[in-house]
């Protein structure tokens, strides 16, 4: 067999968290084998069972390399599952778990990930730019239509309502910020309906 064609090169492109001895590790028994015999069954099957892998693709690129691209679950909140924090993705897909909470996500107030109120809040969470998820100490809902979550340090509380129209509500919400910000104590901003704000001060 010419070694020509054989794997001797395994690059990984895209990840960001998930290390990356994880993911060289899922190919690593392929070395030295030809090109036209790896087992990309195996590959497939290991790299399915990280969960903070969303999905993955490979490329071979004679003679000695195979790439793998992979697409990273990105964490949205953390809620509370039989006695520890869960850290989940838009989907409910539990990416880790923890003890302690996690201070980096907001904590989702649901039962369960299956609960219908969970959908609204993934929803509302991942159409929120980073900058906004941050701030965000406990974020809840009833119904798809009344989601509303707590600001961390000011305490400001935000009626959301539903995820929809979420880009012109971060922008009213953030002018409507700057002006209780300016004041003292702590405020209610109601931008479910963004054309028409609502702020008045929590006693």
């Amino acid at each position: 067999m010419s070694p020509l064609l054989t794997l001797t090169t395994i690059v990984v492109k895209g990840r960001d968290v998930v290390p990356e001895d994880v993911i060289v590790g899922a190919a690593a028994d392929q070395i030295g084998q030809p090109l036209a015999s790896i087992n990309f069954d195996s590959i497939r099957e290991r790299l399915s069972a990280v969960p903070r892998i969303q999905s993955f693709a490979t490329e071979l690129q004679p003679p000695h390399t195979l790439v793998i691209r992979v697409v990273e679950r990105q964490a949205i909140g953390a809620l509370m599952i039989n006695g520890s924090w869960s850290i989940v993705d838009v989907a409910g897909v539990v990416i880790d778990t923890q003890d302690a909470k996690p201070e980096r996500f907001p904590a989702i107030d649901v039962p369960t990930t299956t609960d219908r109120a969970f959908t609204a809040i993934a929803e509302t969470l991942a159409a929120l730019p980073r900058s906004v998820r941050q701030r965000i100490a406990v974020i809840s809902a009833e119904t798809r239509d009344s989601v509303r979550f707590r600001l961390r340090g000011t305490g400001h509380q935000i009626i959301w309502g539903s995820p929809d129209e979420s880009v012109l509500k971060v922008s009213v919400m953030e002018r409507a910020l700057e002006v209780a910000n300016s004041r003292t104590g702590r405020y209610e901003i109601d931008v479910s309906a963004p054309d028409n704000i609502v702020l008045q001060p929590i006693s």
